[in-house]
Order: structure tokens, then C-alpha cells, then sequence
């Protein structure tokens, strides 16, 4: 019978917006589950990491970035009493501004600035993560077709989401590969690659001794 080992974290996504774009918010929650089935070398229950969305939000276009970060304050604390927590924020030109107001408020997680660029290589430098667009992409596509993202059911505007994720293309050019979107916006696919990169970064361990002392830990 699979089951909860009541390991679980969650990791919010937020691409920032500008006039004719909207800021989108996504979570994903990370959980470890046992399979039922026991390992013949150990004898111990395998178990499985699952990643699922759970909350997709689309913000209203003209909304001020003080409003966002408060909603965003709101939320981490609201998710921080049910896991460990990222926030994974776009932090890419006024989003710095945005960054450094994040930082002044009550996050209840782990804040991960991330700005984007176009090279080839993510490195951590003066607290901030600057990070290929190209690598947020492949990381979501490993997420679906390796990790199995999945969505939890009645997720108020996945089918926004689901929209943009079809518009997507990969190219391939004489600068290497890139993703570029065929539609209008690609605000909630870059909220959502914002938010397996918190994922990525804290994955959370397999190994019973291990969730026992991370429990501990926390």
C-alpha cells in the first residue's frame, strides 16, 4: 500500500511582469511517497520524489509591484506552516528593486533571486543567481518527461498554463538552443520553471535515515 512519509516542501515561482505582461505566481509541491514496495537489499520501503503543481496565478495586468510583493509575503507564510519553503523570484532588471524588498519582509522560506541571461552557465554571485533561460526550460522539460510533473486537480488557471506550455518551441541556431514562445506571453512557463528551480536546488532526500534527520534538523 503506497503511503505519506509526511516529507514534503513547496516551492513558489514568481516571473515579474512589465505593462503588457502579466506577473505570474506558480507553486509546486515536492513530496516524498513510499511505493509499498520493499527494497531486497535493505528491506526498507523505495520511495518516490513526486513534484505537483498546486496553485497557478495569473496577476492582474497593471498591478503595482508592492502589491505583488505583499501577496507574495501572504503566501510564503501561509505555505511555510505546511513545509519547508523556496521562493524563487525573476530578479531580472526592476525586479532587483522588487528583490530587495522581498528581502525586508517576512518570507517564511529560502528567497533565490534569479536573473536571467542568455549565456550558457548559472553561477551564484552577490546573492543573486544569474541563469540561461535555456537552463529553466530543459529544466521543466526533464521535469515532465523524467520526474513526472503532474497537476493537482481544480487548479484555478492551469489552462492558461497548459496554453502557454503548448505554445512553446525549441530552436536550434547557430547560438545554440533556445526556447522561444509562439503565443502572446510566457509569463506562467517561466513562473513555473522559477519554481522547479527552488525544487531542484532543495530536493528533498529518499533515504529514511535522512528524512529522519532533516525532520530533526528542522
Amino acid at each position: 500500500m503506497n503511503g505519506d512519509t509526511g516529507m514534503r516542501s513547496y516551492h513558489v515561482g514568481v516571473d515579474l511582469g512589465q505593462r503588457k505582461d502579466h506577473t505570474a505566481i506558480v507553486v509546486v509541491e515536492q513530496r516524498v511517497e513510499s511505493t509499498g514496495v520493499r527494497d531486497a537489499a535493505t528491506f526498507e520501503f523505495v520511495r518516490v520524489r513526486k513534484l505537483v503543481v498546486v496553485r497557478v496565478e495569473q496577476v492582474r495586468l497593471g498591478t503595482r509591484y508592492s502589491s505583488i510583493v505583499d501577496r507574495v509575503e501572504q503566501l510564503s507564510m501561509a505555505l511555510a506552516d505546511l513545509g519547508t519553503l523556496t521562493i524563487a523570484v525573476d530578479a531580472t532588471g526592476l525586479g532587483g528593486v522588487v528583490t530587495e524588498d522581498l528581502r525586508r519582509r517576512r518570507l517564511g522560506g529560502e528567497l533565490l533571486p534569479v536573473v536571467f541571461t542568455g549565456g550558457n552557465e548559472s553561477r551564484y554571485a552577490d546573492g543573486f543567481f544569474p541563469t540561461p533561460k535555456t537552463e529553466l526550460m530543459t529544466g521543466l522539460m526533464r521535469a515532465f518527461e523524467v520526474e513526472g510533473l503532474c497537476v493537482a486537480e481544480g487548479v484555478a488557471e492551469w489552462g492558461l498554463l497548459e496554453e502557454e506550455l503548448m505554445g512553446m518551441r525549441k530552436v536550434t541556431g547557430r547560438g545554440g538552443v533556445r526556447f522561444v514562445s509562439a503565443g502572446k506571453h510566457d509569463d506562467l512557463v517561466m513562473a513555473l520553471s522559477l519554481a522547479l528551480f527552488g525544487a531542484r536546488r532543495r530536493r528533498l532526500p529518499l533515504e529514511a535515515g535522512a528524512i529522519l534527520r532533516r525532520r530533526e534538523a528542522w
